[in-house]
């Protein structure tokens, strides 16, 4: 039975409490006809008794002599009194059967619930929550009477709690009641109202529903004492709250949700939910939003009728795996919420040519994804909102402050850049932020917004703050990122961090702040330099130069382009590389620094290396040997030796090599901390040996190497050494040790992501089990050789392994 505050009983209409009306109109009945004949038989019995006195005396009995002239009113007088006195005796026999009925509740006069346990209707299409749903059941059985499942606003809390709720209806006969304590929407029901209706499910007297919060928390207890009764606490507000509606009965079950963790309600066993695995996202996804096309056109490349003029062309459809990245970029997009996953199926599936690609498309963008994550009046900003409106004056501006940072994970010492306060005192705030649901911990010195809890942030910082204000919050935000970039600060940089950094500068370039957007680039440059994908680093640089022409700053100029050129590189794009290292290298040519100059060059020279313009390259990096002698620069004279003993082993010199990079080692090994630079040189010599002839230095050399790159973690350095190892073995025809070396080589470039190790590696242990005879293991190498170099667009290294399998 409902009612304002979503309370349900049990009980229905009917006065015994089980709503059946055939069964009460049958009493009814049985009852009118009772009176009937006791009537008829009272009233029969009068004139029967006179007529036989009149028979046997010939008159009426002397009692009644005075009354013959007023017979023809006796008659019906006497039938009524006879009438009232079967009534009443049947009244009396009634009462003696039956106890009088109480009066009716308000729970009685609601009307009839569609549920007639009162409780919700199951969320349809409900996926996931294994784990979750296990616990709640195995805490049931072991006898747990209260469990709060908690979590972040839109992580289904209230979808589980009721499909739980009906699914433990068979263990609890005497009743299950319902309360939404509206705690999310920042309007807590009293605890004394939401009493009174529960009592009134109970059928307790109106007498019964009114006194205060403890009388009718104790009258509560008295009525739920000895009975199996489920309640569901729906919101709750805190545990205050959830506290004064604590049933009594020892076989009772309340099953409470809320946002706040309820540690102050050690009676309720938490089951705090988090967002939803990828899997079941994707799972509730395509429940809701329903097939994006019928299944037989998936992957395939159909004709679509189109205008004449454009007869003959096909279009063609996606295929399974361009779906399965779309449907991935939406459910992460909606931060594998369920709320939102609902509401972006449902806003896909309410639009007439609704598609997956299209709806990953509208959620790309982020400062346009909550508008988007909408479908009536249901919104996803509204679930996060009234949290946000929940919190002290001082947690929301400490909150907008942290939007102004784009990282989803922040230090403590960035969030007392954003509020401006001291780092030991700025704790506390960020620990309320995780008690509201719009934080977690994510170590001992930061913490976590979710992405759209982030969102919001960024909104409410551009709608409430002051120009003003949201410059010099972003000023502030920026030093300290640029602190920690330079080893001042805390140093904990990680992916968020990285990711953070090209959006910062974009946004100091925005503000004006040009030498803080070019500050924090210089350092956070080392961070991003090597670092697998280099679009971040790449979006930063741009970002350095829109500053550099907007301010007129030259030596920006230079500093950007020598940074794109770098990333270029890494990424594989030589050609634009080496453009913008010219362009740099021709910047910095009357530049008073000379060792940027000279560090210019040195990199130029080994993407022309790279390139295959050897004599290009021998060119700069013998200037750039040069600049550094004139400085006195021995540890830039070290790395560029090391440059010129890689490109001699291009050239086939490894003598020379070997000359340079003898030179190089001592001088790395003493003056710099680089590991993963002396690692280089080390496995560089020894491949110089090995071209020369000299197994046992190269071997010496090459393990020196392979040691330095494990205990740096250097993954990708570990593979190729690894792979020179292997070809030392070949060398020496010892072609099973060759393979074994090749596949660790091979399994090091897959765990770094390295898709060119993985197509060299490949194809080594290719080469190797063909030489032993096993061409069926040979080809299966190939086979991932080639799918790899194509993968890296490298159309020769495919048609060479295509070769070797015989096409």
């Amino acid at each position: 039975m409902t009612n304002t505050y979503g309370v349900g009983t049990d009980q229905g209409a009917g006065q015994d409490g089980t709503g059946n009306r055939n069964r009460d109109g049958g009493t009814v009945l049985r009852t009118h006809a009772t009176a009937v004949l006791a009537t008829g038989s009272a009233l029969l019995s009068v004139p029967l008794a006179l007529a036989l006195h009149t028979a046997a005396c010939g008159t009426l009995p002397p009692v009644l002599a005075p009354l013959l002239p007023l017979a023809p009113f006796v008659w019906p007088l006497m039938a009524a009194v006879a009438a009232g006195a079967a009534y009443a005796a049947v009244r009396r026999a009634r009462t003696r059967r039956r106890p009088a009925a109480p009066p009716p509740t308000a729970a009685a006069l609601a009307p009839v619930p569609t549920d007639p346990a009162g409780l919700p209707a199951p969320a349809d299409h409900f996926t996931g929550r294994a784990i979750e749903t296990d616990a709640v059941l195995r805490l049931v059985r072991i006898g747990h009477r209260a469990i709060a499942v908690t979590g972040a606003p839109g992580t289904g809390k209230s979808a589980l709690a009721v499909r739980l709720a009906h699914e433990l209806r068979p263990l609890y006969p005497d009743g299950r009641l319902y309360a939404d304590l509206g705690g999310g929407r920042g309007e807590p029901s009293a605890p004394a109202a939401v009493l009174a209706v529960l009592l009134a499910a109970l059928g307790a007297p109106a007498e019964e529903r009114s006194g205060t919060s403890d009388t009718l928390a104790a009258r509560f207890r008295g009525r739920t004492a000895g009975r199996r009764i489920l309640l569901l606490l729906d919101d709750a507000a805190d545990a205050a709250q959830a506290r004064a509606l604590l049933p009594a009965g020892e076989h009772c079950l309340t099953l409470i949700t809320s946002r706040d963790p309820l540690r102050e309600l050690p009676e309720a066993t938490p089951v705090p939910l988090t967002p939803l695995t990828e899997p079941d996202a994707l799972a509730l996804l395509a429940a809701v939003a329903g097939p994006a096309r019928p299944a037989a056109e998936a992957g395939r490349v159909e004709a679509v009728p189109r205008p004449a003029a454009e007869a003959g062309r096909v279009e063609a459809v996606p295929g399974p795996a361009a779906e399965a990245d779309h449907a991935r970029a939406v459910v992460h997009a909606c931060g594998l919420l369920p709320l939102a996953v609902r509401v972006a199926a449902g806003a896909t599936r309410s639009r007439p040519n609704g598609r997956i690609p299209a709806l990953a498309g509208r959620l790309a963008a982020e400062r346009d994804r909550l508008h988007q994550l909408r479908l009536g009046d249901l919104a996803v900003r509204g679930a996060f909102e009234a949290a946000y409106a929940a919190l002290r004056a001082d947690d929301r501006a400490l909150l907008r402050g942290l939007g102004a940072c784009p990282a989803a994970r922040v230090t403590v010492r960035i969030a007392a850049a954003a509020a401006a306060q001291d780092p030991a005192g700025i704790r506390s705030g960020l620990d309320r932020l995780a008690d509201a649901q719009l934080a977690r911990p994510a170590g001992p010195d930061a913490y976590r917004l979710h992405d759209l809890v982030r969102l919001l942030a960024a909104e409410r910082f551009d709608h409430e703050a002051s120009p003003a204000d949201r410059r010099a919050v972003l000023e502030r935000i920026l030093i300290a990122y640029t602190e920690d970039a330079s080893g001042h600060g805390s140093r904990a940089w990680g992916l968020a961090e990285q990711h953070a950094v090209p959006h910062l500068v974009r946004a100091a370039v925005r503000e004006g702040l040009h030498h803080r957007a070019h500050g924090l680039a210089l350092a956070a440059d080392a961070w991003l330099d090597g670092r697998p994908g280099q679009s971040p680093r790449i979006a930063m640089w741009t970002a350095v130069l829109d500053a550099a022409r907007r301010s007129g700053e030259q030596g920006w100029t230079a500093h950007a382009m020598r940074g794109l050129g770098s990333a270029y590189a890494h990424e594989g794009q030589l050609d634009r590389a080496v453009d913008h290292l010219g362009m740099a290298a021709a910047l910095q040519r009357h530049a008073a620094a000379r060792t940027e100059r000279t560090a210019t060059r040195r990199l130029l020279g080994a993407v022309l290396r790279g390139a295959g313009r050897h004599e290009e390259a021998l060119r700069e990096l013998r200037a750039a040997l040069e600049g550094c002698r004139e400085a006195n620069d021995t540890v830039g004279e070290a790395e560029v030796l090391c440059g010129l003993g890689v490109l001699h082993l291009d050239r086939g010199r490894p003598d020379e090599a070997i000359d340079c990079l003898e030179q190089a080692l001592p001088v790395l090994a003493r003056h710099t901390g680089d590991t993963a630079g002396l690692a280089d040189a080390r496995r560089h010599l020894g491949t110089a040996y090995a071209q020369a002839g000299g197994f046992v230095p190269a071997e010496r050399q090459l393990h020196s190497a392979l040691a330095l790159y494990r205990r740096g973690g250097l993954t990708a350095g570990e593979g190729w050494t690894l792979r020179e190892l292997g070809r030392l073995e070949e060398q020496r025809g010892a072609y099973g040790a060759g393979v074994v070396l090749h596949r660790a080589a091979l399994a090091a470039f897959e765990r770094a992501g390295l898709g060119a190790g993985i197509a060299a590696a490949a194809e080594a242990v290719g080469d190797n089990l063909q030489v032993q005879g096993d061409q069926l293991g040979a080809d299966e190498e190939y086979r991932r050789a080639a799918a790899a170099h194509r993968l890296l667009g490298d159309h020769a290294g495919e048609a060479e392994v295509r070769r070797k399998l015989g096409f």
